[in-house]
């Protein structure tokens, strides 16, 4: 269930005064966060496997660690009107809690390749099924939704290519999703909605 209320139409109408940033877009995503326990201890390990494997590049600060489920779009600026179709999807998800377990490092190629993404790989078919769920949901809302979907966590942006190797599993419960505007290029990220898992 959502917390907070839907914004009324033309919450957002006063981005239009502001210049457009077309390098810049105003990203709607939605995600999972790990909790604050978790977030620190996947920031340790991921330092530690830095240093263990003489890695350079980005580190990502422990409050901006999450697992991508849907990318919504990108838009010079919000656009109230597919934040509600986002909001009416989530809305529409009906799960219960699950547990992420990550036991798979590597990295990812990328189409800079000194920003390749080191990153967990997620497991479980629960994942799948919130995926799977929340795409229905959009698509029936107006939205479009990627069919493909790699449970993933991002820890470094980098030059290095790592193979995939196993680690010690790191575990934890999902009680929520999230729906998130990413002001790109700033570092921020601001929740404009949350729903939990209750069944």
């Amino acid at each position: 269930m959502e917390h907070g209320n839907t914004p009324a139409q033309g919450t957002f109408e006063f981005f239009r005064e502001l210049p457009a940033r077309p390098k810049r877009p105003e990203r709607l995503t939605f995600m999972l966060f790990p909790d604050t326990e978790t977030s620190v201890r996947i920031e340790r390990f991921g330092k530690w496997f830095v240093c263990q494997n003489h890695l350079i590049g980005t580190r990502l600060k422990p409050e901006r660690l999450h697992i991508s489920l849907h990318h919504v779009r990108d838009d010079r600026c919000l656009r109230t009107k597919f934040i509600y179709a986002a909001k009416q999807a989530a809305g529409a998800v009906s799960m219960r809690p699950f547990e992420v377990a990550f036991r798979f490092i590597t990295s990812f190629e990328s189409g800079r390749p000194h920003r390749r993404p080191l990153v967990l790989l997620g497991e479980g078919d629960t994942f799948f099924d919130l995926h799977g769920a929340l795409g229905v949901a959009m698509v029936k809302n107006g939205l479009r939704a990627a069919n493909q979907f790699t449970p993933h966590m991002t820890l470094l942006y980098g030059p290095n290519a790592i193979p995939a190797q196993s680690i010690e599993p790191i575990r934890f419960m999902v009680h929520e999703f999230v729906l998130i505007h990413s002001e790109l290029g700033l570092g921020r990220y601001n929740v404009l909605g949350r729903w939990s898992l209750n069944g």
